[in-house]
């Protein structure tokens, strides 16, 4: 009897020990294994095709070469992980199918982290449509300099709701390095941004905080724009804070056309058609042409067609920044810097505004304790060609000497606490 018992033990211990090894053997499948770096080009387009909800694709350290696109679409909670930015590259240099290098749509549950994409035909990670977003320790770039061929968009989540950006770098964008557009509820905190035209751009967004970024050497540093003709019509409720805006003189080397061309080198923050914006205890310092700009759409003289498209920036709050070292001659390379030297004679500013106000409301504006800085408000308003402006242009910020009523963009805490 008491063989019988030993025995009867040890078959029920060889029966937990499989059973734990099952266990083990499923929770290293569900999280993912290391594709093979020898096969990876291959495998990992594979991997998405067949990725289930909950997959996580891990790629070893090294660089490989892509000729198409990489693409996922409609499977929930999945992560695509690299060895870290710098270490696991994802060259597109060669590519000749696919506009994007990395191309993800309609996935509830993303995290991508810890990877380089360089060259891609057009933008390099484009997600669209997509909910719980992370994009974590990520780097693009095109690694041949400043050309009017490389893709428009780093860093590209369009569509989307619930979108976390740290960590991250992108450089040498046609357009912007970080773009956020048309989308809900977004963070982009401790990013670098340069050599770009925007180095960081948030468009048509509502309900978003940007924070402890940086951004040097782009064309315009960083910009909040609300654009025309858009699904989602008119952004809301973005903060600008911690951030640190240095020496954005960049040539601008954009297709002639786009709206990003007409940006000025020298341009260290640009504030266009948005409401409610705070900016505040931001380093902005040595732009050659100016600190930040506020305009209304209706400055670029471009028609649109949506009724819904609100073309003024209202409730726009500026204080507590230090803005410094705003010097050198205006840069002329753009229609816009060429008017700009124009009227003000070729000398820089700390803050320029348009001057064209929302017909029948008050003024919303409020500029406070920003040192001592130079203002110019073109007063556009009143005829928007050159002499128009030189002959009704002031520089009395008094009438904006005031303090906006706080905002709340926190609709995003309870997803980003579990992150």
């Amino acid at each position: 009897m008491k063989k019988f018992k030993n025995i009867l033990l040890l078959g029920l211990m060889v029966l937990c020990i499989a059973s734990i090894a099952c266990k083990q053997e499923n929770v290293t499948n569900k999280a993912g294994a290391m594709l093979d770096g020898e096969t990876l080009v291959k495998d990992l387009q594979r991997k998405l095709i067949e990725a289930k909800d909950g997959d996580q694709i891990v790629m070893p350290a090294g660089t490989f070469d892509f000729k198409r696109s990489v693409s996922l679409t409609d499977v929930p909670n999945i992560t695509i992980k690299g060895a870290g930015k710098g270490k696991t590259i994802l060259n597109f240099k060669g590519q000749i199918e696919g506009a994007e290098g990395m191309l993800i749509k309609n996935v509830n549950g993303l995290t991508l982290e810890g990877f380089t994409v360089t060259d891609s035909k057009g933008d390099a990670i484009k997600v669209q449509d997509c909910k719980d977003v992370i994009f974590r320790d990520l780097e693009v770039t095109w690694t041949s300099g400043k050309l009017a061929t490389n893709g428009a968009y780093g860093l590209y989540p369009v569509s989307c709701t619930n979108v976390l950006m740290e960590e991250c770098e992108a450089s040498f964008a046609m357009d912007a390095g970080i773009y956020v557009g048309q989308s809900n509820n977004v963070v982009v905190r401790n990013n670098y941004v340069h050599d770009n035209v925007a180095g960081l751009e948030i468009e048509n967004t509502i309900n978003g905080e940007v924070y402890k970024n940086i951004a040097k050497n782009n064309t315009g540093g960083m910009m909040i724009f609300d654009m025309p003709d858009l699904p989602q019509a008119n952004g809301d409720k973005i903060k600008f804070y911690d951030n640190l805006m240095e020496n954005n003189n960049g040539e601008n080397f954009a297709p002639k056309g786009m709206v990003v061309s007409n940006i000025p080198p020298g341009s260290g923050m640009f504030i266009m058609s948005h409401s409610n914006i705070e900016v505040k205890n931001n380093t902005i310092k040595g732009h050659k042409t100016f600190g930040i700009a506020v305009n209304s759409w209706l400055f670029t003289g471009i028609p649109f067609k949506s009724e819904e498209f609100d073309p003024y920036s209202t409730n726009i709050d500026i204080h507590d920044n230090v803005i410094s070292g705003t010097k050198g001659e205006i840069d002329q390379s753009t229609d816009n810097g060429k008017l700009l030297h124009a009227v003000l004679a070729g000398k820089p500013v700390d803050i320029v505004i348009d001057g064209i106000f929302k017909p029948g409301e008050p003024l919303s504006y409020c500029f406070k304790n920003n040192g001592d800085i130079s203002f110019v408000n073109l007063n556009a308003g009143m005829g928007a060609d050159p002499e128009s402006i030189m002959k009704n242009m002031n520089q009395d910020m008094s009438q904006f000497d005031c303090e906006q009523v706080e905002f709340d963009t926190s609709k995003h805490d309870d997803w980003l606490a579990s992150k």
